[in-house]
């Protein structure tokens, strides 16, 4: 990759990404940015990479790819509870071509524009195709909502409806992609990442994670880092008519609980706020907010449908 086409992309980028640069001193172009938060805030960083053939197949829309760069990285802010500001974006490519840049960017800036987080850096590189996105945004001091808060007799809920963006990952790999299940793909090609609607979860709820990995690895983090035990009633997971359509129930509450790249949230609240809560999203109408178990003693994750015990088909995801 010339310094001249490094040159060209970059200021195709920032032609393309034209968010008022809120806070930035210094942005895109020189060696470093430089920016400024107000008094009583603090700062938010996630980090996170795409690859070819782990994240995403071969032959996939580059438009689609530069949207899901930014989207899960925007995904783990929200899970924070915190506002976006700025992104760093890292291009790694074997070769460039301008048609397929330019798609690229045209999905990043979409996104980026969608939400108002403006590009202050980055860099690009001639290897092996990946992107990379470090985003940064800002919350009220000691108002950041992590994994760590969940407490006993919390409910647990999520965001959205859950398996729909893994079934549409198999259906590109297996090349069955038609009219019935294109929002199936849609699901994994564009996701959505809940950031208005974290705003609202964040003034409740104990801790929070994002849905990346599946809801049942997800759902250990929190264990995990709160050391907690959990149930979850299978049963009540929202599962989408179209998945349904497609899978056994069975199969369909198994993507539901072990499918990845959901992005939508998971989030535990304390009984006395559920009515509060569910008052303050009343005039919500998209997503909608489930109650799919429950936080307990212990140290286990125990799946219950109904009153029967519920064992998952495969094993859960594991980054190696």
């Amino acid at each position: 990759m010339s310094d001249m086409m490094e040159e060209k992309i970059i200021e195709a980028l920032k032609e393309a990404t034209k968010v008022p640069n809120q806070g930035v001193i210094l942005g895109i172009g020189d060696d470093a940015a430089v920016t400024e938060i107000k008094p009583g805030y603090q700062l938010v960083t996630a980090t996170d990479v795409i690859a070819l053939g782990t994240h995403y197949p071969e032959g996939m829309d580059p438009q689609s790819i530069g949207h899901r760069c930014l989207a899960v990285n925007l995904s783990d802010i929200a899970a924070m509870g915190a506002t976006p500001l700025w992104a760093n974006l890292i291009i790694s490519l074997p070769t460039v071509k301008p048609d397929w840049i330019n798609k690229f960017i045209e999905g990043f800036a979409t996104i980026a524009n969608q939400f108002n987080v403006a590009l202050i850096g980055g860099d690009t590189i001639r290897g092996p195709e990946f992107f990379a996105v470090s985003l940064q945004g800002v919350v009220y001091k000691d108002q950041y909502i992590a994994r760590s808060g969940a407490k006993t007799d919390d409910l647990i809920y999520v965001s959205g409806q859950l398996g729909d963006a893994s079934y549409g990952l198999k259906i590109v790999k297996d090349k069955t992609v038609t009219e019935d299940n294109q929002l199936l793909v849609d699901k994994f090609l564009y996701p959505h990442p809940r950031v208005e609607e974290a705003k609202t979860i964040s003034l409740f709820a104990s801790s929070m994670i994002d849905l990346s990995d599946g809801l049942y690895s997800d759902l250990m983090k929190i264990m995990s880092e709160s050391s907690v035990g959990v149930e979850v009633d299978v049963s009540k997971l929202p599962i989408s008519a179209l998945l349904s359509d497609q899978l056994s129930e069975e199969a369909a509450i198994n993507q539901a609980l072990l499918g990845g790249d959901d992005y939508e949230l998971c989030f535990t609240l304390p009984v006395d706020r559920e009515v509060e809560f569910l008052e303050a999203h009343r005039s919500l109408s998209d997503p909608l907010f489930t109650c799919i178990g429950k936080i307990r003693e212990g140290s286990d994750l125990k799946l219950f449908d109904g009153k029967q015990d519920f064992v998952i088909s495969e094993k859960p995801y594991n980054h190696f």
